[in-house]
């Protein structure tokens, strides 16, 4: 068996030779650096290159028996893992955890090292807050993993089936990773152990994701997805409460009228044309805007891609403005008309009731005099 920091010795000693000026850092990551590699483990390497430089350094090949990838890391990629914007639950290792060969000067090597600090950083209390907000940005890829594999049953397509399985626990487990703030040292599927010891896990989910990997019936593998899907959801539901932060109505209202104004005769325009599905994009728009800054009041967060509509709408009814919904998706023209005069009038009120400027301008003057108040001269 070859000795692989051998092979590493002479990969590293070719890169200075070949791209001295151009490589900033040459790093392995994996098995060897975390203490875990085995006689059939390979030696994972790669190099950080200037911008657009020594890409013929890359080398994929076979010594010994084992494959060896020295591949190239752009500092871009590298900063965006270690701020948990790429498949962090198995990237993060690659910074966290590398061990570095080479390193051109001490600022390169200095830069390298704050990206390990950046993630020490993220699994400490100050990172909950950008690791929850990054899990509830994995979800997405989560629900479409899921509708993959919906998708694949419905055509009876169980091999598309599988792989869209695979993704879609793969991305639970990123989601989990993050809400956890932790990332796992070898690649999860090998590694159940790492799981297990997550504080914030669905009950049984290491049963539900062995039972997506493994099921043959494909009808079957794909409810126990749903069911752990809409678990995954709930800790992270649970997760987006917990770090809210709620605002001063002055603050998350201010020069915001305009937009209600702006809407409300968007809605009643429409209605005036009898166009029922321009008006149904405007109430609906209208409404979901007032109902996410409401919430940021009331309960600390804006509602997001990540919400349904109900799980921030509560402050908005509590403020006793009108519903423009219910008309609107009964095509209900004259009614949704009504209301959306009565949302003008309540969010007025509402809005100099909290001392809110609504920033209605009466002439020329006032004009100037706003602008200058705004933007002394």
């Amino acid at each position: 068996m070859p000795d692989v920091f051998k092979i590493a010795e002479i990969l590293v000693s070719h890169a200075v030779q070949a791209h001295k000026d151009e490589i900033a850092i040459i790093a392995y990551y994996g098995s060897y650096a975390t203490g875990l590699a085995s006689p059939t483990s390979d030696l994972d390497i790669f190099y950080i290159p200037d911008d657009g430089k020594a890409g013929s350094l890359s080398s994929q090949f076979v010594f010994g028996n084992l494959p060896y990838d020295f591949w190239p890391l752009s500092w871009e990629f590298a900063e965006r893992i270690a701020n948990a914007r790429h498949n962090w639950a198995i990237a993060a290792s690659l910074i966290a955890d590398a061990k570095v060969l080479y390193y051109r000067s001490q600022k390169d090597l200095d830069r390298f090292n704050a990206l390990k600090a950046r993630i020490t950083e993220l699994m400490g209390p100050n990172g909950r807050k950008t690791m929850i907000q990054q899990a509830l940005e994995e979800f997405k890829n989560t629900l479409f993993q899921l509708g993959q594999m919906r998708l694949a049953v419905d055509g009876n397509d169980a091999i598309s089936m599988h792989w869209a399985g695979l993704k879609f626990v793969n991305s639970v487990a990123n989601c989990l990773a993050l809400v956890n703030q932790t990332y796992f040292t070898k690649a999860w599927e090998n590694n159940l152990i790492q799981i297990s010891k997550m504080s914030q896990k669905p009950d049984g989910f290491e049963d539900m994701i062995k039972e997506i990997i493994t099921q043959k019936d494909t009808k079957r593998a794909l409810e126990v997805a749903d069911r752990l899907a809409k678990e995954v959801r709930k800790i992270l539901l649970s997760a987006q409460f917990s770090i809210s932060e709620p605002s001063d109505p002055k603050d998350v209202f201010k020069d915001f009228y305009f937009f209600i104004f702006e809407y409300v005769n968007k809605v009643l325009s429409a209605c005036k044309r009898n166009d029922v599905i321009a008006a149904k994009f405007s109430a609906f728009q209208l409404q979901e805007e007032i109902c996410q800054l409401m919430n940021k009041i009331e309960n600390g967060f804006y509602g997001t891609n990540f919400n349904m509509l109900n799980e921030y709408s509560e402050a908005y009814e509590k403020a006793g403005f009108p519903d423009l919904l219910k008309p609107a998706s009964k095509g209900d023209l004259v009614e949704l008309a009504r209301q959306a005069q009565q949302l003008d009038k309540k969010a007025r009120e509402w809005l100099e009731n909290h001392s809110i400027e609504l920033n209605i301008l009466r002439n020329e003057e006032e004009l100037r005099q706003f602008l200058t108040q705004r933007d002394p001269m």
